[in-house]
């Protein structure tokens, strides 16, 4: 597919249609009686750490995060919060944004938000214990024109299913216009419920870097909304991390290259010694890598040589998971499942890494031809939606791929 193919799910919504969605949104949302919005916890560089976000419509005076053991006897601890104030479009608000840190490892915490007056209600903060087997949640591209319908649906099916999950991924392609704050909105309201308690890890994809004229920015929503961990550089903070749950050390890697080199050069040059850099650090038994582009080049699916259907991503990054020994690729973008097993040398292999599209949780559907090569799980065309999970324990890597109402497709299990 081309970039231009891409591109014409965008022009579903016209800019000026973006524009003039937004303030009746804006209304709706500033009559809610609470002003705790979207609640939520991402995951930090260490499990023993995370990280509480929220928005308000307003500056508040007082505003903690407490927080305490589950534990009736316990005593609570507060801490108070970074306040930033946000603009998007026509829209101001604030961001708030703390930071738990030393929390004990196989233990459940409680925590709340309070603001002046007002106050959330106690939410759950399990953090595992060293090497604890544990299930994560892997969503697709969920971009949608329909409300963000669809999302909702596929992300409702995979947490009611999957209620021991430890924290789910969204493999980038969030929202389909990164600069339309209504779509943040409605990602948002989707899985609103399950923010506050279930640790969110989210993958930057292309539509983040889009504003309302479906021309390329910096992506400072995405950025704005989610305080990643660090990665040692000042230019592309939150660009890129990685973290480290139970036996796997999950790398982010950003494939925005394209989008954001004309705009501030360098990302690539910036994440190649880092990924060399935290991979060969890590003590973890597992190395997995999440990353939105897929390592396939679709329109030459069809070609004899294996190296011609390799995308210019893959052939940038894919000799460095070779060199490190990286365990397990996972990639979105395309909107289609495929499992591409081993690769090695830019050829199907019997071992090297495992490269698995993760395939499409919005409503944005293609047809994907299949490649020659490197296809050898697809699931069937048109495709509609789906979820994976992600399952490590003490010997085996699972990963099964699930259709939006939660029938099983695939599984793949790697073991060492």
């Amino acid at each position: 597919m081309t970039d231009i193919s891409r591109r014409s799910f965008l022009k579903l919504l016209p800019a000026a249609l973006l524009s003039l969605c937004l303030p009746g949104l804006k209304a709706a949302s500033a009559s809610s009686k609470s002003d705790i919005i979207f609640l939520r916890q991402l995951m930090a560089e260490d499990p023993c750490c995370r990280t509480i976000m929220w928005h308000s419509l307003q500056p508040h005076g007082n505003v903690q995060l407490q927080y305490k053991l589950n534990d009736a006897a316990a005593s609570v601890s507060s801490i108070s919060p970074k306040t930033d104030k946000f603009t998007l479009g026509d829209e101001d608000f604030y961001i708030c944004t703390a930071r738990l840190e030393s929390l004990q490892p196989g233990h459940i915490y409680s925590y709340q938000v309070i603001q002046d007056n007002e106050a959330s209600d106690w939410q759950k903060l399990s953090v595992p214990a060293a090497n604890q087997p544990f299930k994560a949640l892997i969503f697709p591209d969920s971009q949608c024109s329909d409300g963000y319908a669809t999302w909702h649906n596929v992300a409702e099916t995979g947490f009611s299913k999957n209620t021991d999950a430890a924290f789910f991924v969204n493999m980038g392609d969030l929202v389909d216009n990164g600069a339309a704050m209504f779509q943040w909105r409605q990602w948002f309201q989707a899985i609103e419920k399950h923010l506050p308690q279930l640790p969110f890890a989210p993958v930057m994809g292309n539509h983040e870097t889009y504003n309302l004229q479906w021309l390329c920015h910096l992506p400072k929503a995405f950025l704005s909304f989610f305080a990643l961990p660090g990665n040692g550089s000042l230019k592309w903070q939150r660009y890129y991390y990685d973290f480290t749950y139970g036996s796997v050390h999950f790398i982010v890697l950003n494939t925005m290259m394209e989008e954001l080199d004309p705009l501030q050069p360098g990302l690539l040059d910036s994440q190649l010694p880092w990924l060399t850099q935290v991979v060969k650090a890590s003590t973890a038994k597992w190395q997995v890598v999440l990353m939105h582009k897929d390592i396939i080049n679709y329109e030459a699916a069809l070609t004899d040589n294996p190296y011609d259907s390799i995308d210019p991503v893959g052939r940038v990054f894919m000799p460095y998971f070779d060199e490190l020994n990286i365990d397990l690729v996972l990639t979105a973008h395309q909107h289609t499942y495929r499992r591409h097993d081993h690769i090695k040398n830019f050829r199907p292999a019997l071992d090297g890494p495992v490269y698995i599209d993760t395939g499409n949780a919005g409503n944005c559907r293609y047809d994907v031809p299949r490649t020659r090569h490197f296809d050898k799980v697809m699931l069937p065309q048109p495709e509609v939606d789906n979820y994976l999970t992600l399952t490590a324990a003490e010997t085996k890597l699972t990963v099964n791929c699930y259709s939006h109402d939660g029938l099983l497709m695939d599984s793949c299990t790697l073991a060492k």
